[in-house]
């Protein structure tokens, strides 16, 4: 059992790979994204039902696709376990109906080995959309790439994670932070605590936003922070709407939005 299949297949995005990759190259028709010279060094995009979500997503993903990366780390919120740092998967390919993708492990990374910050747990990530539902679009978008999945927990020293990242970090990998922002508030109040959060996020302010912010994955944008902040990479807000905006059912939304990060 090498290869963990996909589980939001079906309902989150279509599991016939000719209707998916049409849905997808829609919406990256119709993002509009100002291309810079420099790569993007990571996204901010994010996880709902691709029908809800994905308009937002493929400005992010629009963003990277002229670039050529080699890893992928992705964090995102688990929605099912409780657990401290960071879990990665144990499973060696994840699979998707456009076709399997090589996962990198805790072993590939000699600065990783003896680092008790990072469990290895198949049966954690089993459950979890977070991750998965950004793997079509990276391979729409991207060739020859492979993918390190964390999972993000409680984090006591957000200094020690955000360093122990970058130390597998290099130019030819990107950050995919994945998260959601506000959830099931009416329409005009989500897009106002949505821009405090987005705000905040663009200020590269950690302490505004760990007061204020409001996201399902904010655990992982505020590790994202903390290496931005490191790197001293620049933010640039590409797209924010909620589910209401694209549904027209604005009584109880998800907000959502694309931020990509450069030199």
């Amino acid at each position: 059992m090498e290869i963990r299949h996909p589980i939001v297949a079906g309902t989150f995005y279509p599991d016939d790979s000719e209707l998916l990759e049409k849905m997808i190259h829609g919406f990256l028709d119709n993002a509009t994204v100002e291309k810079h010279k420099s790569p993007v060094k990571a996204i901010i995009v994010p996880h709902a039902g691709y029908v809800y979500s994905g308009p937002v997503a493929a400005y992010a993903f629009k963003s990277i696709e002229d670039y050529s990366y080699k890893k992928i780390i992705l964090l995102g919120p688990s929605h099912h376990f409780s657990f401290d740092n960071l879990v990665s998967c144990g499973k060696k390919y994840w699979q998707t109906p456009i076709g399997k993708i090589k996962v990198l492990s805790k072993n590939d990374f000699p600065t990783l080995k003896n680092k008790k910050e990072i469990i290895e747990s198949s049966e954690i990530h089993e459950p979890e959309h977070c991750l998965e539902v950004q793997l079509p679009f990276l391979q729409t978008v991207l060739d020859n790439f492979e993918i390190f999945p964390l999972l993000v927990g409680n984090i006591i020293n957000y200094k020690k994670i955000s360093d122990i990242l970058l130390s597998i970090y290099d130019e030819k990998t990107l950050f995919l932070i994945s998260s959601d922002l506000s959830h099931y508030l009416p329409c005009n109040q989500a897009k106002m605590i949505d821009k405090v959060t987005v705000d905040a996020i663009l200020a590269n302010d950690v302490q505004r936003f760990n007061e204020y912010g409001n996201a399902c994955g904010k655990i992982s944008i505020e590790l994202l922070l903390n290496i931005v902040n490191t790197r001293q990479w620049k933010p640039k807000f590409l797209c924010s709407m909620n589910s209401g905006e694209i549904s027209g059912d604005k009584s109880q939304v998800v907000g959502y939005v694309s931020i990509a990060y450069y030199e």
